[in-house]
C-alpha cells in the first residue's frame, strides 16, 4: 500500500509539474511569436488581413494554456 501511495503522489507531482511548464513554455513562445510576427515579418498594411487567423492560432494556444492551468488546480484539490 505504502508503495501504491508513494507511485501516486511522484505521478501527481510529476503530472504537476508538466501542465505548469506546458502552460508557461507555451505562453512564453506563443507570446514572442506573435510579437515577432507583428513587429517584423509581416507588413504594417497587411495586417488587417492576417489578423483573423492569428486571433484564431492565438486563441488555441492559450485557450490550450488555460486548460492546462485548469486541470492543474483540479487535481491540486484532489
Amino acid at each position: 500500500m505504502i508503495l501504491m501511495s508513494t507511485y501516486k503522489e511522484s505521478f501527481k507531482k510529476a503530472l504537476n509539474f508538466g501542465l505548469l511548464f506546458y502552460a508557461i513554455f507555451i505562453g512564453l513562445s506563443g507570446t514572442i511569436t506573435f510579437s515577432v510576427l507583428l513587429l517584423w515579418v509581416v507588413p504594417k498594411d497587411q495586417i488587417s488581413t492576417i489578423l483573423v487567423p492569428l486571433l484564431f492560432i492565438a486563441l488555441f494556444l492559450y485557450g490550450s494554456c488555460a486548460i492546462s492551468i485548469l486541470i492543474r488546480s483540479k487535481i491540486n484539490k484532489i
